[in-house]
Parts: structure tokens; C-alpha cells; sequence
């Protein structure tokens, strides 16, 4: 039988179906020729072609098995990623799109038997999440890059407050130690001590100066003639009988200055923490999810200006996904449209910036001369801590 003529009605049929997808079992993967019968897939089997690949296939089975398990792999991947992202769709939905590709690499030349199996592979390997319906088998793509992310940032969140615990722990550290030697020094400092005295030390001599009677007598006589002529004159000062120096038994400035100096450094090494604490936790973001904010701007239109709202979900670090305390709505609004809300007195808070960032307290309270708020942390190592911060760096909390 003759080629079909070129353009004639059987010569088109021939190209459509040489463009189409045939039955698969008439398709030989070592080869890469599909056939299009059942006796054109036997004369096949018997060419001389064939059977050099059989050959080449029988010496190592295992290498080419991976080869196209790998590359079946790939296609699959990239059309799930390509063609629906991170969405959950059914696994045989992406199958199909893959078989569409005339010269794809079919399933019955990888390790994998059924499609199942194989999306089983992909859950095991952890690039796939796959759960199963009334519909059938669903699977959706997990990105790797943004797990590689996440896994960093967690990671470098850990290691930010593993420093923050050492260097807190050293100062915490030096104040117990400043502490037990200003205490030492000042117990030392009471315990009396035995009067020692060489053999060739001078008696001690008290000298006290005592006023005579004629003396004491002429300021009585000057007293009584004063009252009597009743001439106005500035009071007489009775110099004491005795002129003896009182001594300070709370010790003298010498003996008291260390004690000082202890105190000054125990406040030092206290602001020294404050300010590695401020240097740390102060950021250019504030958000975090539970705070209650308000609406200060009129992008969202009237009816939200001036609105109060939780944020649910803090998205991309500067905006926050906010549930609106009157209608229930919720908007995404970036950080410099929101402020922070000062609840009333009693009430919690949460330090969203600086040195305690995170931080759950009590409102005490507000110092509107310095536009701050006095607030008692009531939570982990710093409980019954009180801390002033200024309006922007606190916030109402409701969770």
C-alpha cells in the first residue's frame, strides 16, 4: 500500500494522529516510538533496533529505572508548581496535564505502579502535603524555599535569645556578686572590734569646759532686766555646760562611701542591661498579633477612621490583618496608618518595642506629662518588674 498523497484527506487524518496520543500500551519507552496498533507495536518488538536497546537496558536495569523515575518526578513537579503553585488540587488533575505531552516519560517505566504510590514518594520525601477525599487523592506543593526560610529565621531567632539569656544571665551574675560583697563589707564594717593600745600610748584626757555660777548668774540677771525695761534685744544663746563632739556611730562618710560606690555600680550594671536590652529589641516594626490598634487614616474611607481592632495575623512584618471591634470587618493596613491604644488602669498590655519587646504587664499608671505609661511585667523572669515606656512602644492586649 502506497504513502497517502500529500494533502489528500488520509495524509491529514495520518499527521493528526501522529500528533495525538496513542494507547499506551503500544508505546516502548526504551525506544521513545509509540506505535499505533497492535501489529505495528509486534513488528516493532521483533526490529533489530529494539533489541540492541533490550540489551542495553538488561546490562544495568537499575540506572535506567532511577533515570526515568527521576525525570517523571521532575515534569510532575514542575507542572504542579508551574501551573497551580501552593494550591491543594487532585493529584490525577496534574497527571493529566503531564500525560499531555506527547514524548512525557510514562509511569509503567519508573519504580512507581500506580499514581497513588508515587504521590505516597512525594509525601515521604517531604515535598508534597497529600490527603484523601471522597474525591479522590489531593496533594499540594510544599516550597521548599520558604521553608528554608522560615527554618532560618527560627533559627536565628533562637540563637538572638540564646544571646539575650547568656548576656542576661552574666549581668544578673555580676549583681549577686556586687551585692554579696557590699553586704560582707558592711556586716565587717558593724562587728565591733577590741580596742587595742601600745604600751607607750598617752592616757586619754577628756577636757570639759564648764561655765561658773557668775557667769550663769550674769545671764539670768541680763535675762530678767531685759523683761522688765521691756526694750527689745535679740535673744542670748546659752553656750552648753559640756563641749563635747558627738560622735557618729553610723560611721563617717570614709566608712560609708564603699557602700555608695556599690550601689552606684549595682545601677550601673542595671542601666548597662537596659541599654544592651533597648540596643537588642528595638526595631523599625511593632506589630504583633493580639494588640488592639486604631485606624488613623481615611484610605479604608469615613467609617474606619478612628476604628478600633485586633490584629489577627501579622503579614510581611509591617502589616497586620486587623478584625474591626464594631462591624467585625477585617482590613490589612501597614504600621504607619495604625497606633497603639492605651487601655485603662489594671488592664493588660503588651510592649511591642525595646528593651522588654514582647513582654506581657499591667497597666499602673499613665503619665500624660510625659506621654508614658508606668506598667508591672507579670510573666517569666522579669515578673513584678515595673517599667516605664512611652505611649508608642505599649499597647492593649486582649489574647
Amino acid at each position: 500500500m502506497g504513502k497517502a498523497e500529500k494533502g489528500s484527506i488520509k495524509a491529514l487524518a495520518n499527521k493528526a494522529k501522529s500528533k495525538g496520543l496513542q494507547k499506551l500500551k503500544w508505546f516502548c519507552q526504551m525506544c521513545q516510538k509509540q506505535c499505533r496498533d497492535q501489529n505495528g507495536f509486534k513488528c516493532h518488538l521483533t526490529s533489530e533496533a529494539h533489541q540492541r536497546q533490550l540489551l542495553l537496558f538488561a546490562e544495568n536495569q537499575t540506572s535506567y529505572l532511577k533515570q526515568f523515575s527521576k525525570e517523571f518526578e521532575s515534569n510532575f513537579l514542575h507542572i504542579l508548581k508551574n501551573t497551580f503553585g501552593g494550591k491543594r488540587v487532585r493529584a490525577n488533575d496534574v497527571y493529566q496535564d503531564l500525560i499531555k505531552d506527547k514524548g512525557h516519560i510514562h509511569m509503567n517505566s519508573t519504580v512507581w505502579h500506580t499514581l497513588t504510590g508515587f504521590i505516597h514518594h512525594l509525601q515521604e520525601s517531604g515535598k508534597c502535603r497529600i490527603d484523601e477525599t471522597e474525591k479522590g487523592w489531593f496533594v499540594q506543593l510544599i516550597d521548599q524555599e520558604e521553608e528554608m526560610r522560615k527554618e532560618k529565621t527560627l533559627r536565628r531567632a533562637k540563637q538572638e535569645k540564646t544571646d539575650d539569656e547568656r548576656m542576661e544571665d552574666l549581668l544578673q551574675r555580676q549583681m549577686e556578686r556586687a551585692m554579696e560583697t557590699a553586704n560582707e563589707e558592711l556586716l565587717n564594717q558593724l562587728e565591733p572590734e577590741e580596742l587595742v593600745r601600745d604600751e607607750d600610748a598617752k592616757p586619754i584626757v577628756f577636757n570639759f569646759k564648764a561655765t561658773t555660777s557668775e557667769s550663769s548668774f550674769k545671764v539670768t540677771e541680763e535675762t530678767v532686766k531685759v523683761k522688765k525695761e521691756g526694750v527689745k534685744k535679740e535673744k542670748v544663746e546659752e553656750k552648753p555646760a559640756l563641749d563635747v563632739k558627738r560622735k557618729d556611730y553610723g560611721g563617717s562618710s570614709r566608712d560609708r562611701k564603699p557602700q555608695s560606690s556599690k550601689r552606684s555600680a549595682l545601677d550601673e550594671l542595671k542601666m548597662e542591661e537596659e541599654r544592651f536590652k533597648e540596643k537588642k529589641n528595638r526595631k523599625d516594626h511593632w506589630l504583633h498579633k493580639g494588640i488592639v490598634v486604631k485606624i488613623v487614616t481615611k484610605k479604608l474611607g469615613s467609617e474606619y477612621y478612628e476604628s478600633k481592632g485586633v490584629v489577627t495575623r501579622v503579614k510581611d512584618t509591617y502589616g497586620a490583618v486587623i478584625e474591626l471591634d464594631d462591624t467585625g470587618d477585617e482590613v490589612i493596613l501597614d504600621q504607619k496608618y495604625l497606633e497603639t491604644v492605651i487601655p485603662k488602669v489594671g488592664r493588660d498590655m503588651m510592649i511591642v518595642n525595646g528593651a522588654y519587646r514582647g513582654e506581657i504587664a499591667v497597666l499602673e499608671e499613665i503619665l500624660t506629662r510625659d506621654y508614658s505609661v508606668k506598667l508591672r511585667i507579670k510573666q517569666g523572669t522579669r515578673n513584678g518588674r515595673s517599667v516605664t515606656v512611652p505611649y508608642e512602644d505599649a499597647s492593649k492586649y486582649v489574647q
